[in-house]
């Protein structure tokens, strides 16, 4: 390539849709999981999961039961859903269920429960494996693994156990009524509390879940140096492998042997920093072997995104998997093939499931080529900020869809959605809606492939002054003239990567942050 002229300008999500991201947070550790202590440091409350008291009631109709942690909150978890999370109807070695969530009601009547109660097992030590075992609990989980007992990690699924106090570790025993019984074994349940803590459901331990995975601005790369998250006392990691320019550099060899073969471990680290900063630059990759596409060994871009996605690529039917970015080609098919500059958007957003992690390779950028910068935008963190700044412009954008469209000859796509998404909780149909204390779990922007938006007529020019607010604020292309988005081109200036890359940086990042 003789001028890198990349989509100009990205935004990207959090929430990849590649598994592999995710599973960096799922692998189990190598530490020891043997001292009771060591396995309460990862718990949601952050309380010592020990000195769980007791079952602080159980109603009178059978439907619930309270317990009461260490920092004195109660979490009430209902029937229902302990039924549903039995680690007896998890089937191994996969961890699927073997009952659905509705044979609560339709196979066993609505079971209730009759009695609750804290019994303390000897869990993992050496001593208690010899003795005789005496009941078979569920293993203890991995941090924030979903299945109610040990599917992957350091312990069996279930694991031998004996009662008393050498190396105690809490169980709560559930006794159910079972209106249909189909057997003794629906009589009784037993749940290791350190994953039941894990997952409350409280409003306490929901909002401390938000507050913990929501995209927020000092999560989000910035024209100058690293995300701030990394600068706050109480962070983990530290921003020894950022460059000058704000990102994480990592080498192509660390990733790819002189074999080919992946690296495991540098791959993970790349994972991991996608998932928690956005976006990491590559250096030194190879030049491709030749450029033709139909192979696509030739290309370390091709390499590098087959190990992150298991093994093969996607999206490839509109510009193919790989898709070279030169300026000048007659009758380009893309503005991004042009001198034209493009605007901050993600790629494929009239897709259903658009790309998640994109990879640019330059190959060649003369030194007397005008443009063809690099512009990177965390639209999640930007949401959060337009949701402080301009509420009911963010009300709109939640609430109005868009229209998303690629249509030309050989190509008809178009998918209606809204420009920011939230989770969905459930409890908007007992309460009124508040759009300000949920999770923003996705955001959708694309202003070159957007068609006509079909809206309610007193929503229109509502929806386009909201749209312009949330433009200002992710796009520092667009001039101040002393009007009240001062502070959104504030926000745009601070917040936007900005760089043209050199042959041999790859720069790799989240489509859908």
């Amino acid at each position: 390539m003789r001028r890198l002229y990349p989509v100009c300008r990205y935004l990207q999500q959090s929430r990849a849709s590649d598994g592999r991201v995710h599973s960096t947070r799922l692998l189990p550790t190598s530490s020891s999981l043997r001292c009771i202590s060591s396995l309460h440091a990862n718990s949601t409350s952050g309380g010592d999961i020990r000195s769980l008291s007791h079952v602080a009631d159980v109603d009178n109709s059978g439907k619930h039961v309270t317990l009461k942690y260490a920092d004195s909150v109660r979490s009430t978890y209902h029937a229902s859903w302990l039924w549903s999370n039995d680690p007896k109807r998890v089937t191994l070695p996969s961890g699927q269920r073997m009952c659905t969530p509705g044979q609560w009601q339709s196979v066993y009547g609505k079971p209730t429960i009759k009695n609750a109660s804290i019994i303390y097992f000897n869990v993992g030590s050496t001593e208690d494996a010899s003795m005789s075992p005496n009941v078979q609990v569920p293993g203890p989980t991995p941090e924030e693994c979903c299945h109610p007992l040990s599917i992957y990690g350091t312990y069996p699924s279930w694991i031998s156990a004996t009662s008393g106090d050498k190396h105690p570790r809490p169980y709560l025993q559930i006794d159910w009524t079972v209106p249909m019984k189909k057997d003794t074994a629906d009589e009784s349940s037993l749940f290791d509390l350190e994953w039941l803590e894990r997952f409350r459901y409280d409003d306490n331990a929901r909002k401390k879940r938000k507050d913990k995975t929501e995209i927020q601005p000092n999560h989000a790369i910035r024209g100058s140096g690293p995300p701030l998250r990394y600068a706050e006392k109480s962070a983990v990691d530290t921003p020894s492998k950022h460059g000058k320019d704000g990102l994480v550099h990592m080498n192509y060899n660390s990733l790819i042997d002189v074999n080919g073969q992946v690296k495991e471990e540098g791959l993970l680290d790349l994972l991991d920093v996608l998932f928690k900063d956005g976006a990491a630059i590559v250096d030194e990759t190879p030049q491709p072997k030749e450029m033709d596409s139909s192979n696509e060994d030739n290309f370390p871009v091709a390499n590098i995104a087959k190990a992150m996605s298991g093994g093969s690529l996607s999206h490839g039917a509109l510009y193919d998997n790989i898709f070279h970015v030169r300026v000048g080609e007659a009758n380009a098919k893309n503005v991004a093939y042009t001198s034209v500059a493009l605007s901050p958007h993600q790629d494929l957003v009239y897709y259903e499931s658009p790309p998640g992690i994109q990879l640019l390779h330059c190959v060649a950028n003369g030194k007397d080529v005008l443009g063809g910068e690099s512009t990177l935008i965390d639209g999640m963190a930007a949401a959060y900020r337009l949701r402080e700044m301009r509420p009911e412009s963010f009300e709109y954008l939640v609430k109005c869809p868009a229209t998303f469209v690629k249509q030309r000859d050989g190509a008809c796509m178009t998918y209606r959605r809204p420009h920011i998404v939230l989770a969905e909780e459930g409890h908007t149909v007992h309460k009124s809606e508040n759009l300000f204390d949920k999770e923003i779990v996705a955001v959708h922007w694309s202003p070159p492939f957007e068609g006509p938006v079909v809206l309610p007529p007193d929503d229109v020019d509502r929806y386009y002054e909201a749209y312009n607010d949330f433009e200002n604020l992710i796009d520092n292309s667009l001039c101040s003239n002393g009007d009240s988005s001062d502070d959104l081109h504030h926000y745009a200036n601070e917040y936007t990567w900005e760089k043209k890359l050199l042959p041999g940086e790859m720069l790799v990042f989240n489509n859908r942050r």
